[in-house]
């Protein structure tokens, strides 16, 4: 990693980003969900030894198949993604190639640190201080998670998440830790219980997100020039909740003292959100807690042991302590390529890009179900995430593309929930899963402009087969079946706009 300037090495204010270069090596060009992950604190503990619960109420995961993840929280008054917004200089970090070092300083010595960003296009350049000022416009009057959750279940999702805290710090119930949360705001409206009460409802596991970090607790410790530019640039000001360069300098003590508090402040959260609102399925950890590791304030946060005491059946994602009970892959470009063998999870967004509610635009449904179809044939489930309005609703589109995947599901879900890769006996010439006596053969649906041909399908197997046939259509499909090898032709009159599912019942 870099030397950063002289204020950067006196304040030392940000210790999640100690030791992360031994993760994330820096590349030529900019990845930046690494780089995200990394500013949060993302880091994996291959020495850690944890294997995934045993517990038989957590055993409903691996197969889960879809998922709704929500995120959701003040950033939606501007409609703009959650926390990340405020962050300074990502048009510096995020850029690929890498900027030169002139035109960094250029951007610099102006003290615009939102020069060149998309934001000036659109008049959404927020610094932290504004961006938690929208807290106090945040009421959501039309607020009503039935009605996702019950669009979730006609989908075929058998879980959900929502954002309880995000980065930015605001909790969605009346937290009696900090003072950033729906009791300073909303006069104690509790947006998580009525959450978790919808998926009871509608019979959907119950997930929590909470996020390691906080920036408004943090903040007069944060850094608000995004990581990528202190890390690949010299002389770069650290930047404070008005993106002005601080003036001031914390002492080790003060630091210490901040480190307790933050370990106080996120167990307390933990403790409130898995102990308020009865059985709770899994808790999303996004990125550690503000104290660098191994500092002596870790032994005061919640641990694992803690959390599993308090829901023994819990899944717990990988993201706050290195280590979990799943792998997790987040965005298309990372739906994995080979079959897992551990549990796994991929979180990505219904829109080209941004999780919480923006104007962009939805992603084909045709799509979203080739990259579960991908996910699933790879022991992967995949968590699709939708971001409500201020008001608290979905928009017509959102609702849309959910009715289309639940069309699809009425048909293929046995393909999708409780079914699994191959195992090693078996392989095709298309994304595949198997489910007791039932194989599922994949045929992707075409990409846009590309013209859908005959196909022939193949499939190999130890087992014997008793019937052929393409899901959703009685139509007779032509195939042979000799020393194991099973070929079977599709013809293109047959194929949809979606994928399509060849379903072989073994005898």
């Amino acid at each position: 990693m870099k030397k950063r300037s002289l204020i950067y090495a006196l304040v030392a204010h940000l210790p999640l980003l100690c030791g992360l270069n031994r993760v994330f090596a820096q590349n030529k060009e900019t990845d930046k969900v690494k780089m995200e992950h990394a500013q949060i604190g993302i880091v994996e503990d291959t020495k850690s030894g944890y294997k995934h619960t045993i517990h038989p109420g957590a055993q409903w995961f691996p197969q889960a198949g879809l998922g709704m993840f929500i995120h959701w929280s003040i950033a939606s008054i501007k409609q703009i993604d959650l926390s990340w917004p405020m962050m300074a200089g990502t048009q510096i970090g995020w850029r690929s190639p890498k900027m030169d070092s002139a035109s960094v300083k250029k951007i610099m010595d102006s003290g615009n640190y939102f020069a060149g960003n998309a934001c000036e296009k659109t008049n959404s350049c927020i610094t932290p201080a504004e961006y938690w000022a929208l807290a106090k416009d945040f009421n959501p009057q039309n607020y009503d998670p039935e009605k996702w959750i019950k669009a979730a279940k006609e989908a075929g999702m058998t879980y959900a998440v929502l954002t309880a805290r995000h980065h930015d710090g605001f909790a969605m119930w009346p937290s009696a830790y900090g003072n950033f949360s729906t009791k300073n705001y909303m006069g104690g409206r509790d947006l998580v219980k009525d959450y978790v009460a919808a998926c009871r409802k509608y019979g959907l596991k119950v997930g929590i997100y909470y996020s390691g970090p906080d920036w408004y607790q943090n903040g007069d410790f944060q850094d608000f020039m995004y990581y990528g530019v202190g890390r690949n640039y010299p002389n770069i000001p650290v930047l404070d909740q008005n993106l002005r360069p601080r003036t001031t300098v914390k002492t080790e003590a003060e630091k210490q003292q901040h480190y307790h508090e933050m370990a106080a402040y996120v167990k307390g959260q933990v403790t409130e959100l898995l102990s308020n609102y009865g059985q709770i399925d899994m808790i999303w950890f996004d990125g550690s807690a503000d104290i660098p590791r191994g500092n002596k304030a870790w032994s005061e946060c919640i641990t694992m042991a803690e959390i599993h005491k308090l829901q023994p059946g819990i899944v717990v994602s990988p993201r706050f302590y290195g280590y979990g009970d799943y792998k997790t892959f987040e965005s298309d470009k990372a739906l994995p390529t080979t079959k897992q063998d551990g549990w796994a999870e991929l979180c990505t967004t219904i829109t080209e890009g941004g999780w919480g509610y923006t104007s962009r635009p939805m992603k084909p449904v045709s799509l979203v179900l080739n990259n579960l179809i991908k996910c699933r044939a790879n022991n992967t489930n995949m968590l699709l995430n939708y971001g409500p309005t201020k008001e608290g609703v979905l928009t017509p589109a959102m609702y849309s593309s959910l009715a289309e995947i639940a069309g699809w599901m009425k048909v293929n879900a046995s393909a999708i929930k409780d079914a699994q890769a191959l195992d090693a006996s078996e392989s095709a010439s298309v994304p595949a899963t198997s489910a007791a006596k039932h194989r599922y053969l994949f045929l992707l649906a075409p990409k846009k402009g590309e013209k859908v041909v005959d196909e022939q399908v193949t499939f190999t197997t130890k087992g014997s087969i008793k019937n052929v046939s393409l899901a959703g259509n009685r139509a007779a499909l032509k195939y042979s079946f000799e020393n194991g090898q099973l070929s079977v032709q599709v013809p293109a009159a047959l194929r949809t706009a979606l994928p399509d599912v060849i379903e072989l019942e073994m005898k």
